[in-house]
């Protein structure tokens, strides 16, 4: 039975309407879930106002201001649940486009000369003179420059003949030639990759970082709720 004033029970046998609908909630489905529990958890206890309708504005305004920041905590919990990966303080993720090109330039080039040069030079040069000489008359000695004027000889018979050659050939040549070539290829690719490490740095086992977790782990409704405690009465 109430004391003071009256009892969230008795509101409730009451259809009291508390209008616990429009502060900011992480999930609309849950909002009946939390409801429930702060009803349920001060079912017995008084309200600290004067009236219902004063304690129903108070108890809205309050959960008004204080569910944003818990919201960010249901947020948080519910993506650890998701990933799974309660215990780890590592989550690094890199990715990488990388595009390769590959491009190979040959030039080549040969060049060939060659020269010939010959070059021969003969000369000849022949001289020949005969002499026939009969004379009837041996006393009668000649004269020797008189012979080639015929003088006192029966028969005289000269024969005189020169022969000068002379050839000189040459013969010169040169032969060059360049070849030159080049040739150009290119090539690109891509390398894409994405690489995710998601794990515990910390150097202890799991096992040991849970009961750290039960220790220090308390309920977001828990939470909630105490920061209401003063909007009832601490009378009994």
């Amino acid at each position: 039975m109430s004391k003071y004033t009256i009892t969230i029970k008795n509101l409730i046998d009451n259809n009291f309407n508390f209008q616990m609908t429009s502060y900011p909630i992480f999930d609309e489905a849950y909002r009946e879930v939390l409801n429930n529990n702060i009803l349920n958890y001060y079912y017995t206890s008084e309200i600290g106002q004067e009236t219902p309708a004063l304690f129903r504005q108070r108890l809205n305004a309050r959960l008004s201001l204080i569910m944003p920041k818990y919201n960010l905590l249901y947020e948080a919990n519910d993506i650890l649940k998701q990933n799974g990966h309660i215990f780890a303080n590592t989550d690094i993720t890199e990715t990488m486009d990388r595009d390769l090109t590959q491009a190979t330039n040959q030039t080549s080039e040969t060049t060939s000369n060659s020269q010939s040069s010959g070059s021969s030079t003969s000369s000849s040069d022949q001289a020949g003179s005969g002499k026939n000489l009969f004379q009837d008359t041996p006393q009668g000695q000649l004269d020797t420059t008189s012979i080639e004027n015929q003088q006192w000889a029966t028969n005289l018979t000269l024969d005189s003949n020169s022969s000068v050659g002379h050839s000189t050939s040459s013969s010169q040549g040169t032969d060059s030639g360049t070849t030159s070539g080049e040739s150009e290829s290119q090539g690109t690719s891509t390398e894409d990759y994405v690489r995710r490490v998601i794990g515990n740095d910390k150097g202890e086992s799991y096992s040991i970082q849970y009961m750290k977790l039960l220790e220090g782990l308390q309920s977001i409704d828990q939470m909630i709720i105490g920061e209401l405690e003063d909007l009832f009465m601490g009378i009994y």
